[in-house]
């Protein structure tokens, strides 16, 4: 698989990613997901309330952690990293968060489940 020329500008930046793991309730909701799960499953298995997850799944995708999957009924979050490598080469800080691998058959279907999404309007 080809490496993205545009990885660089879609990379969240170290201190998202850190106050993402640092915290103890995004650690307890990364503990859950052996499954993708819904915000409500992710909840009733934290014992959270709604409003608390639906502010930690939002941090954690954007951190790069989570990935979220759009569905009619409702969505459905997974883990989307397989390791997080912090370097600081020459005092400057990189991140590096390698992604789980995916087949090129579950990459075309997930951009087409995108596809059909915006064709939607959703």
């Amino acid at each position: 698989m080809s490496e993205n020329p545009l990885s660089d500008a879609l990379e969240p930046d170290p201190s998202t990613v850190f106050a993402a793991l640092k915290n103890g309730q995004c650690q307890q909701v990364l503990r859950s997901l052996d499954t993708p799960m819904t915000a409500t499953e992710i909840a009733e298995a934290c014992d959270l309330p709604r409003s608390t997850v639906y502010g930690k799944l939002e941090r954690m995708v954007e951190a790069g952690l989570l990935r979220k999957h759009d569905r009619e009924e409702a969505a459905r979050y997974t883990v989307d990293f397989e390791e997080v490598v912090v370097r600081n080469p020459n005092g400057d800080l990189e991140l590096e968060i390698t992604p789980p691998s995916r087949s090129a058959a579950e990459q075309l279907s997930e951009l087409w489940g995108e596809v059909r999404a915006e064709s939607r309007g959703d």
